[in-house]
């Protein structure tokens, strides 16, 4: 899930009266989303959780930012973990990392910025998508986005 959705989804959690705490590993998207609180770790997208195969690193990376979420007392504090990639060459180009080319965390090629075009309006996969969320006010559209009606909140 993207960052900029996962802390928009937390703010809303939040406002129900459930703590949440996100992890990112994209810290300038996660500053301007401001959620309640998360934890950045300097790791390739997609990779947020630790390296794939690394259980014992995984758990870990999850333990320390829980311990670090429940020690922050002000809103959108964000806390710096110290887990790090094998090696830093996918920071030459990060939204074009390969996952198939991960072999020991090592980063393969750059194949250059591989994201589409960002566009203004709304994009349905289907039909039935667009009218569930046209017939919601524009202000509760997010709830369409999570599933929940204002009334479940």
């Amino acid at each position: 899930m993207c960052h900029q959705s996962i802390g928009l989804i937390a703010r809303t959690i939040e406002e129900a009266g459930i703590p949440t705490i996100t992890f990112t590993s994209a810290r300038s998207i996660t500053e301007r989303v401001n959620p309640p609180r998360s934890v950045f770790v300097d790791l390739p997208l997609g990779h947020t959780a630790g390296a794939p195969n690394d259980p014992v690193g995984q758990r870990q990376l999850l333990t320390d930012g829980l311990v670090a979420g429940f020690a922050m007392t002000e809103p959108g504090t964000i806390a710096d973990l110290p887990f790090r990639w094998i090696d830093d060459d996918w920071k030459a180009a990060p939204l074009s990392w390969s996952r198939s080319a991960q072999d020991g965390g090592l980063s393969g090629t750059d194949a250059g910025d591989t994201r589409t075009t960002r566009s203004a309006e709304p994009f349905y996969y289907r039909e039935d998508d667009r009218a569930a969320a046209e017939a919601v006010p524009w202000s509760e559209q997010c709830l369409v986005c999570l599933g929940l009606a204002p009334e479940d909140i």
